[in-house]
């Protein structure tokens, strides 16, 4: 059966309205009540933590210095900054069998780099879920599982980010001195490859997304956006995660728990 899609535009957002918006859309998509969305986010400058992550991973301070405001997601995966108009981020709500998560996940992530390569940026899935163009990363996902549907929070770097900023967000002690320069080897922005806009990127990104599937623009319903402003209070309130865990940078993960998930496997 084809699914009928609901396409939210970007518009630039703080990360509490991002986080709750997120959150109050799984909620009705789970519910019923919402049909199957995608939106599109533009971050004000912002920290995303994970679900799992150490609140002592970060430098409180440089954020707060630097305006960058710090916000916990529901997914897993790592701490992510975030710079308003040079990137933008995607969630994804799809229902899903529950037999079948990781082709679900598969699925979407294979489509968002199918899209990036139609537009001449050769793009491949690495551990499932990051995205990269030959040994440099350009995206990554996370994904939110319930009963019914899934939620795909993802971001895709347009310009090269500052790599320093970045950095000086975090705890020192979790870097070597040459991780500036580590990172700047990591990453790529889509324009080095190409001269599309974000406009242009964005509608074949959801072109690819919706494959084979109708969709329409839509908005926020009466009871999301007042949900939404509930949410909103609750993610301004940074918690220590219930059992925190130390990973650095999702561009970058911290050697220190890289070593240890290498131990592990």
């Amino acid at each position: 059966m084809n699914l009928e899609f609901r396409l939210i535009e970007i518009e630039k957002r703080n990360p509490f309205t991002i986080a709750a918006m997120d959150h109050a859309i799984f909620e009705e998509c789970e519910a019923g009540r919402s049909p199957p969305t995608l939106v599109y986010h533009n971050w004000q400058p912002a920290v995303s933590l994970a679900k799992g992550q150490a609140l002592s991973d970060l430098n409180h301070e440089a954020c707060r210095e630097k305006g960058f405001g710090i916000v916990r997601l529901t997914t897993g995966g790592k701490a992510v900054v975030h710079f308003p108009d040079t990137e933008f981020s995607y969630s994804l709500f799809v229902p899903i069998n529950s037999l079948n998560l990781r082709a679900t996940y598969q699925t979407y992530c294979g489509r968002i780099a199918a899209a990036l390569t139609s537009l001449g940026v050769p793009s491949a899935i690495v551990d499932n879920n990051d995205i990269f163009v030959g040994r440099r990363k350009i995206g990554g996902n996370a994904q939110h599982v319930k009963k019914h549907f899934a939620m795909q929070q993802g971001l895709i770097l347009y310009e090269e980010p500052d790599s320093k900023t970045m950095l000086s967000l975090m705890n020192s002690s979790l870097y070597p001195e040459d991780a500036v320069e580590q990172l700047k080897n990591v990453l790529v922005g889509f324009r080095r490859y190409s001269f599309a806009s974000q406009e242009q990127l964005r509608y074949i990104l959801t072109a690819h997304m919706f494959a084979g599937e109708e969709w329409k623009h839509g908005f926020l319903t009466a009871r999301e956006q007042e949900r939404i402003q509930e949410l909103e209070e609750e993610y301004k309130i940074l918690n220590e995660a219930q059992a925190p865990q130390t990973r650095g940078l999702c561009w970058l993960p911290a050697p220190a728990y890289a070593e240890a998930k290498r131990r592990s496997a």
